[in-house]
């Protein structure tokens, strides 16, 4: 008698861990349908990467200010002239300041120097590079902002 008791409230804990658990953790489906969506998102990021060519114009003259062009290797004089006001006088903070910019100035420069050419591809490879992604991407977010009750 007393052990059919025990092992119904055994019973009884083990359903409330189910119910918490699908309540906190979703059920096993979610689960499935997240890696499934992590599946398809990575395989047409992959697809769509394998479509793309990345080229630099670094070095001919990307920086336009009206007609006037400026060698993208110039961006590097503000640093220059920065870095020897800091020798100069090591306790100036806008000379601190400047070498900041000045780096940051080149990184974007780089940044905006890089060109992305997608090639010609058939209409089924793009069809499926998209179709791949967008189910992905839905099958994730679907997964993450499921109403839980």
């Amino acid at each position: 008698m007393k052990e059919e008791k025990d092992l119904d409230k055994l019973e009884e804990e083990i359903n409330k861990t189910k119910e918490l658990n699908d309540k906190v953790l979703g059920t096993k489906s979610d689960g499935a349908e997240f890696i499934i969506g992590v599946i398809l998102l990575a395989a047409g990021l992959f697809m769509l990467s394998k479509k793309v060519v990345v080229t630099t114009g670094w070095g001919w003259g990307m920086w336009t200010i009206g007609s006037f062009s400026i060698n993208s290797g110039t961006v590097v004089i503000p640093l220059i002239i920065s870095i020897i006001w800091y020798v100069v006088s090591p306790k100036s903070k806008f000379a601190k300041l400047f070498i900041w910019i000045s780096v940051i100035f080149i990184i974007l420069s780089i940044i905006m120097s890089v060109s992305l050419y997608f090639t010609s591809t058939s209409l089924f490879d793009y069809i499926l590079i998209i179709g791949m992604c967008s189910i992905g991407l839905g099958l994730i977010l679907r997964t993450l902002f499921k109403q839980k009750n």
